[in-house]
């Protein structure tokens, strides 16, 4: 009796300690890794000051230089760059974007001005901001930092596409263990496929309901919202039901820790994915959950610029999933068929019957 009950005991032990491991090994101690920042001016007064903060800085930053803030504007707007140094601005200059609520400082200092774009995120630009203020105070100046595409009043804490990510996420993998583990092998593969098809439909419009017109805190088009919940919800579902064919009663441990446990800190929502160790940030690009929180963003605040890309990803996951499902029904059912045919009968010459 007490081995079954430790087997049974693993599951809930290897997800708490997956869960422990992963997030607090990828962000307990966030530092930035080659985070991309740039100085705007003439190359004479730029050279020296990018110069100094790439010895500063070592490898946590990578300082760039434009020769106008036209272009600092534009690479900081496009998520380009993270934050964007002037250090003589122009009238014209101060007057870009909004004053940040994250600096207090005099609303027309005659100092250095900084540029960010909370919207690609908030921590993020706050820690693109850190090496310039310190600059600032070491020359004894007033830091003026404008926000060029600032966050919603409704999303003042930059999560509300992480939690949609996240809800979305669930709602991928939740459903087809419980159609695995309930149904088995007992539920055909199109019947499956469609259920899980109409499930991802019903809970993208849920969460587009709850955190669009209910609690107003996503917004953007809703037809692009309903496409990327649906096709996250596909391509977590499709690879989670490839998954329960390789471990049965088991796949929740594996979808979990792949979507969830890996996907949150690689996907950047929480942390700026420039403060993850190196192997996360490998699976930046890869994971589903990137692709459903960026792109969330990117219809809130850059009106779907670029999404096309993360639906390619999504949908991607979705297709190849279905089709290892296909591929291993498929092998495994020409096996069974293999070693279930009867054997032929030997043919043997019936005796000539005495005379």
């Amino acid at each position: 009796m007490v081995r079954p009950i430790a087997r049974v005991l693993l599951f809930p032990f290897a997800m708490a300690v997956l869960l422990v491991g992963i997030y607090t090994a990828a962000m307990h101690a966030p530092t930035p890794h080659h985070m991309k920042i740039t100085v705007a001016g003439p190359p004479a007064q730029t050279g020296p000051l990018a110069a100094s903060l790439r010895k500063d800085l070592g490898n946590a930053y990578d300082v760039s230089t434009v020769t106008s803030a036209e272009q600092a504007r534009k690479q900081v707007a496009h998520g380009a760059v993270a934050a964007a140094y002037v250090p003589t601005p122009t009238a014209g200059d101060r007057d870009a974007g909004t004053p940040s609520t994250t600096s207090a400082r005099p609303p027309r200092p005659s100092g250095p001005l900084l540029y960010v774009a909370s919207a690609t995120g908030a921590a993020r630009a706050n820690l693109a901001a850190a090496p310039f203020e310190n600059v600032a105070v070491q020359q004894h100046q007033f830091l003026q930092v404008r926000d060029l595409v600032p966050l919603s009043d409704h999303d003042t804490s930059d999560t509300s596409t992480m939690y949609a990510a996240i809800g979305l996420t669930l709602a991928g993998y939740l459903s087809a263990v419980m159609l695995s583990t309930v149904f088995g092998a007992g539920l055909a593969r199109r019947r499956t496929v469609t259920a899980l098809a109409a499930f991802g439909a019903v809970a993208a419009i849920t969460v587009w309901l709850l955190t669009g017109p209910v609690l107003g805190a996503v917004h953007g088009s809703a037809p692009a919202i309903l496409v990327t919940g649906w096709l996250t919800v596909m391509a977590v579902a499709m690879a989670t039901l490839f998954l329960s064919r390789l471990c049965g009663r088991m796949t929740a441990l594996p979808a979990v820790a792949l979507f969830m446990f890996l996907g949150m800190p690689a996907s950047g929502a929480a942390l700026p994915i420039e403060t993850m160790p190196a192997p996360i940030r490998a699976l930046h690009d890869l994971l589903p959950m990137t692709s459903t929180s960026a792109g969330l963003r990117q219809i809130m605040y850059f009106a779907g610029d670029g999404i096309g890309r993360y639906w390619l990803t999504l949908a991607l996951w979705a297709i190849t999933g279905l089709l290892l499902t296909l591929a291993y029904d498929t092998i495994t059912t020409r096996r069974a068929g293999h070693h279930e045919t009867p054997a032929a009968p030997r043919q043997t010459t019936e005796p000539t019957p005495a005379r």
